[in-house]
């Protein structure tokens, strides 16, 4: 009898390993996509309000107070805050009927004050793309990307990223990785790096005669966590002109170990490197 009880304390603590074991702690994603056309009127020449919206967004994760947190806010960021209290299938919905009310409030006016036989037309755009970035059991990583045209010479692109602490649900800031004062080393890693990653430069005299805004080049906020480092990303007219385009710098944690705080929340993905 004593033989079969150890026996069975073996199969059950295996089997609570096993089961333990296969619970995944990392976010499990859903791809929600939309895509429409909201003519001004009848007359299609007339233009009208392209909308694009592909976003992934978590769903499931073993804490259900930290994914309803951090959906909340990517919700926020992406859609405004008066979505957040919506069922997530009505999010998007929701989201685009209110663009094609605002498209069509603010331009049928101007449209009666054009003549019949004006060329003008209302050609609009709005499309977002969200992903993740990093997922692992400590950390998730979150791009949003959005580009609008509402006429003009170009439209305009903005690329926000997020990082989320997976014990809190709340967003990790520079605050929260780095030591006191250390935007003045940032900035000179930030530069430095731009110039190692482009081949043409080797000074900061050389970076200068470019048409990178040097003085503009600091810690923004905006940046990604990965296994291998840090990438901060500056918009356009941020750092350069508009033509330039989004620009991405690469920090390896190996560069940034003097200024990193001891028992930051990413401390796990470079202590042993």
């Amino acid at each position: 009898m004593k033989r079969k009880i150890i026996l069975f304390s073996f199969i059950s603590a295996v089997f609570i390993l096993f089961f333990t074991g296969c619970i995944s702690k990392t976010v499990k994603t859903k791809i929600l996509e939309y895509s429409n056309k909201f003519y001004l009127t009848s007359d299609t020449t007339k233009g009208g309000l392209s909308l694009s919206i592909q976003v992934e967004m978590p769903v499931k994760f073993h804490n259900k107070n930290v994914l309803d947190t951090i959906r909340k806010q990517l919700i926020s960021r992406i859609f405004g805050e008066e979505y957040q209290s919506l069922p997530l299938d009505s999010v998007i919905p929701a989201f685009a009927n209110s663009q094609r009310d605002d498209y069509l409030e603010n331009n049928l006016a101007m449209l009666k004050l054009l003549k019949k036989d004006s060329p003008y037309n209302f050609n609009y755009e709005h499309n977002i793309e969200a992903f993740a970035l990093w997922d692992d059991q400590n950390i998730f990583s979150y791009g949003i990307k959005r580009y609008v045209f509402m006429g003009g010479a170009h439209g305009l692109s903005n690329h926000i990223l997020l990082n989320f602490d997976l014990k809190t649900g709340e967003q990790i800031t520079e605050k929260d990785l780095f030591k006191d004062n250390y935007n003045e080393f940032l900035t000179e890693l930030l530069i430095n790096r731009l110039i190692e990653e482009n081949k043409e430069l080797s000074s900061i005299d050389d970076l200068k005669k470019t048409d990178y805004w040097v003085d503009s080049i600091r810690p923004n906020s905006n940046f990604y966590i990965t296994d291998e480092g840090i990438s901060y990303i500056f918009n356009p007219y941020e750092i350069s002109p508009y033509y330039v385009g989004e620009t991405e710098i690469f920090l390896p944690y190996a560069r940034l170990k003097n200024i990193l705080k001891p028992g930051n929340p990413i401390e796990y993905l470079y202590r042993e490197k």
